[in-house]
């Protein structure tokens, strides 16, 4: 392995510790509920969700468990105002109830896709993963097939993607 690499590693570390560095733009996930598993998705028109509870409420365990996991990387939306019926009291901590259950179990989340942009240290990068295939707009990325940036977000994103490829030799 060359000092290039070991730089490369070094730095994704860094930029791990530093969640604030990165910013989601969109993404789409499946999230294992306790009945089914969701289709969530987060972008320009705010969130999405396959659940009814979403479809009434537009809000649900899905999108509070979501912001919660990746909290400092996406901009928190705002759902009052938004003219959906409020939840009753019951149906609201169940929910609460649920996000808090899904936060604590990643394993439940997995990413279809996504598109983040990432402040390194010289300028920004955009990263994006499509149903297991990483890419990123850096050099190094474009000669050796991942970079610092990849490895961040997969550091931090841990067992909701699936690993990006290893560098051939």
């Amino acid at each position: 392995m060359d000092y290039g690499m070991i730089g490369q590693i070094a730095k994704a570390k860094h930029y791990a510790e530093e969640r604030s560095r990165i910013a989601f733009k969109r993404f789409t996930v499946t999230l294992e509920g306790n009945n089914s598993t969701h289709i969530v998705s987060y972008g320009d028109a705010g969130w999405q969700s396959d659940s009814s509870f979403f479809q009434q409420h537009g809000w649900s365990s899905h999108t509070i468990a979501m912001e919660r996991i990746l909290q400092g990387m996406i901009q928190p939306i705002q759902t009052n105002g938004n003219g959906k019926e409020p939840a009753s009291n019951s149906s609201y901590i169940s929910q609460l109830e649920k996000a808090k259950r899904y936060t604590s179990e990643p394993n439940r989340v997995r990413f279809q896709n996504f598109v983040a942009t990432l402040a390194g240290e010289n300028s920004d990068h955009t990263v994006s993963y499509n149903e297991g295939k990483w890419s990123c707009d850096c050099n190094f990325f474009r000669s050796h097939g991942w970079c610092s940036h990849t490895i961040a977000i997969e550091r931090i994103l841990a067992q909701m993607v699936a690993p990006g490829a290893p560098a051939k030799a």
